[in-house]
């Protein structure tokens, strides 16, 4: 297949989504394109994208919010369908390179498919006016310029069918991470700990996640503050950065967490995991984070807000713990004590969570996108492979 992927965000699990989608597609045979935006692109995510073998990507810049800089935009898009084209697949992701990427498919014959990473009405504090506008966009489009669209959630997929979108076009495809040895994970975790000078007995909570709305990183400071207050001792590893990072440290030095509490910008996820004992998710919405299956691949335990993905990674009480959604961080609290002080728990999570990891594989990942692009395609033109 001849495909053509369009994103306009550039980083976090849509832009990890779209990196490890196309290099698995180009290893199964298939020819990807790309079209993203460096406007809003991490710079690891845009050395990446470069790197990818095998992958024709171009760069257009779209903006995230919505004007009449987009009709440029969109005139570039357009061109570029016309000139490389003709594409068997045209795959937007999240909500503008969705947008455009569908509009653009139009009359093209090719099939139009849509992943969110995430609808932005799932979003708790919008007010109903916003949430309202941007539901009937969205519906909208489901209804009238999609073949498919792809919810990485069960949490997603129902909401998406509760805005209007047509059910029998919708696919729950979750995202996927490759399996990793415990040997590697044994090794990575004493580099880490040996970099921050952090002993193997002294245990580790761990979050991974921008400073925003969304993922909330003032509830992990929060979080820090009450197991301090209940008299144990323990690391707190925050990786992240962002607009909030001035909102963070203030806090952090107002709770007096400065001796306990480390922020550190610009760091992989993926290598810190093994060296946390615990990982929590402080979330306000998701999809289906990577970093919960980064967790698992490293066989963390893992204290969860109750939004999209958690309830799909986490069997609670086995590998973790589901918590409310809420700015009250007293539960998540109680249960990331507990397991701060039964390492034999700790022991058990670790190893239920390592297990669960086999049903979160990129290959699945891979496998079911491409099902979909060829239920897709076998709707419109009656293609077979």
């Amino acid at each position: 297949m001849k495909i053509l992927k369009i994103i306009e965000t550039g980083g976090g699990g849509s832009g990890r989504h779209i990196l490890d989608l196309t290099r698995g597609l180009i290893a199964r045979g298939h020819e990807v394109h790309i079209v993203h935006s460096p406007l809003r692109a991490e710079p690891v995510f845009e050395q990446r994208l470069m790197a990818l073998p095998g992958a024709e990507i171009v760069s257009i810049d779209i903006r995230k919010d919505v004007g009449l800089h987009d009709i440029e935009a969109f005139r570039q898009l357009r061109r570029y369908v016309r000139e490389q084209g003709p594409f068997d697949v045209i795959h937007g992701h999240s909500s503008k390179g969705g947008a455009l990427g569908r509009i653009a498919a139009l009359t093209t014959g090719a099939a139009k498919i849509y992943t969110p990473h995430g609808l932005y009405t799932l979003n708790p504090v919008l007010s109903p006016l916003k949430k309202g506008v941007y539901g009937v966009i969205e519906t909208l489009l489901a209804r009238t310029v999609s073949d498919a669209i792809i919810a990485v959630s069960d949490r997603e997929f129902d909401h998406a069918v509760s805005l209007g979108f047509p059910a029998g076009r919708m696919f729950l495809v979750g995202n996927g991470v490759d399996p990793r040895l415990p040997t590697e994970l044994a090794e990575t975790r004493r580099r880490v700990r040996e970099r921050l000078g952090i002993s193997d007995h002294l245990p580790v909570v761990g979050f991974v996640g921008r400073f925003c709305i969304a993922k909330a990183a003032e509830r992990f400071v929060e979080l820090a503050r009450k197991v301090r207050e209940a008299g144990q001792e323990a690391r707190f590893i925050l990786l992240g950065s962002g607009r909030g990072a001035s909102d963070i440290a203030r806090r952090i030095s107002s709770y007096g967490l400065d001796d306990c509490l480390t922020v550190l910008p610009d760091e992989s996820g993926e290598e810190f995991m093994p060296a946390f004992d615990v990982y929590t998710l402080t979330s306000r919405y998701e999809a289906m984070p990577y970093v919960l299956l980064e967790a698992l691949a490293a066989g963390r335990p893992i204290v969860a807000t109750d939004v999209g993905g958690s309830r799909t990674v986490i069997d609670h009480g086995k590998n973790g713990f589901v918590v409310p959604q809420q700015d009250d961080v007293s539960e998540m609290a109680e249960k990331v004590l507990l397991l701060l002080r039964d390492p034999q728990l700790r022991k058990s999570m670790s190893e239920a969570s390592y297990r669960k990891a086999r049903d979160f594989t990129l290959d699945a990942m891979v496998d079911a996108t491409l099902d979909v692009y060829r239920a897709a395609l076998a709707e419109r033109v009656g293609f077979v492979t």
